[in-house]
């Protein structure tokens, strides 16, 4: 029943939605229910369509068994009419707009293929998704989050294609008797997939925690896998049932071997597990650090208002906390309240000067400078160049620095450090940090 509500929950709030899919939902659930959208969508919705766009087959209309039991010329006069019924269906067929007979190349209409959202989403456009995310988002490389995320977003694009779906199957039972022009059909067809593709922008930024424009090359790139999926399944349907697939689906769900090996799915458990003990600490009146953990899982959740309340609470509880204050001090840096992240700021720089390898002053000299303070934010910008001479982002802040201060030489040699430094560091970083590059080209 939990994993039914946050089903409907999609609908209302998304982004919220998946996030307690990742520590309240099943995979094995989010399955079933895809399962029974799928059954619903197909014999109702793709029925309609098939009956209507479908390109007739030749051997509806010839039986060779038939004809190998009468005369030849009795046969061959059946044959001609066979044909000529077929090549009149073909020319009497109606034609999917715009796209005409190609459509077929890439998805089909059969009822009967219930089954394949299931195969297409769990085998072939979850992996997909994941690749365009380590290519795209410089998160982490692909084996990474295969093992760490895999279950996460396949629970989460399993229920965002059902949510998608289901109004649709919805409407497909209810007029399914009703007489209706195929277009309306190939309507529903269409926006069901439009709006699983928006679903799956909050899907995707939620779990990996991407900006929404990773989000969009991940699903513009991600949807052939569903058209491979349509071809796979023709050639290996027979072996789908077979139990060295249902040993596979157990090792990689199920996480065992003695414990040495864990499955995807064990991953998936150990992330709700730690979540709920987190949750758990937060009843205790002074624990600060676990409001501090559960503050980061939604930021990097991207869900600012939640990560903020739990941030806000374990100061509460400690005013000193360095981790909340530091936080709180870089949401409202972005939020433009300066004088507050300053306030925030000040607080972890009286206890730790060094904090998250002296990033606290890069911060507060950035700080400055968006209140074009620009005197004050020397002194902390040139502190971390000194101390991190290799970071693109604060060469970046110092050179801007500089050249608002006239200083045009040596902001010059900071962007082009910042260049060079983004272009060489390791791979996994040079995405992220790419923007800082590009930053300080326009400067120059």
């Amino acid at each position: 029943m939990e994993t039914l509500k946050l089903l409907f929950l999609i609908y209302v709030k998304p982004g919220f939605a998946f996030s307690e899919i990742m520590d309240r939902g099943s995979w094995l659930i989010a399955a079933a229910v895809t399962i029974v959208v799928g059954i619903l969508f197909f014999f109702t919705v793709n029925a309609k369509l098939n009956a209507a766009y479908q390109l007739p087959v030749l051997s509806t209309y010839y039986n060779e068994v038939f004809y190998s039991e009468i005369g030849i010329d009795e046969a061959e006069r059946y044959q001609a009419n066979a044909l000529r019924q077929y090549q009149d269906a073909v020319r009497n067929k109606q034609q999917i707009p715009i796209v005409g007979d190609s459509f077929f190349t890439f998805f089909s209409f059969e009822p009967m293929a219930f089954y394949r959202p299931l195969i297409a989403i769990s085998l072939f456009y979850v992996p997909t998704v994941i690749l365009c995310v380590s290519l795209f988002g410089g998160i982490a490389s692909f084996g990474l989050l295969l093992r760490r995320d895999y279950a996460v977003i396949a629970t989460c694009t399993l229920l965002a294609w059902s949510a998608a779906h289901l109004p649709f199957a919805v409407a497909g039972v209810a007029l399914f008797g009703s007489s209706i022009d195929p277009s309306f059909w190939l309507s529903l067809w269409v926006a069901s997939g439009a709006l699983f593709g928006i679903l799956m922008l909050f899907a995707i930024r939620t779990v990996f925690g991407t900006t929404y424009a990773v989000a969009l090359i991940a699903v513009g790139l991600s949807w052939p896998a569903f058209p491979l999926a349509m071809y796979v399944v023709q050639f290996i349907g027979p072996w789908l049932l077979s139990p060295f697939l249902l040993l596979l689906v157990i090792f990689y769900f199920g996480g065992f071997l003695g414990g040495q090996v864990q499955g995807f799915g064990s991953a998936f458990r150990q992330r709700q597990s730690m979540k709920r003990f987190l949750q758990n600490a937060t009843i205790n009146p002074r624990d600060a650090d676990a409001h501090v953990q559960l503050g980061i899982i939604y930021l990097e959740r991207r869900q600012e208002a939640r990560a903020v309340e739990h941030f806000t609470k374990a100061i509460e509880i400690d005013s000193e906390e360095i981790d909340a204050n530091y936080e709180l001090g870089r949401i409202a840096r972005r939020n433009k309240e300066l004088q507050k992240a300053l306030d925030h700021f000040a607080v972890v720089v009286e206890q730790n000067d060094k904090f998250r390898l002296s990033e606290i002053w890069r911060e507060i000299g950035a700080t400055y400078l968006d209140a074009g303070m620009l005197n004050e934010a020397y002194e902390p910008l040139e502190r971390f160049v000194e101390r991190r001479p290799v970071d693109p982002e604060g060469l970046y802040y110092f050179g801007r620095l500089l050249k608002a201060k006239g200083e045009d030489a040596r902001a010059r040699e900071m962007f082009e450090s910042a260049i060079e430094n983004a272009r060489t560091s390791p791979y996994f970083r040079s995405r992220n940090l790419g923007q800082w590059a590009k930053l300080a080209a326009k400067e120059l």
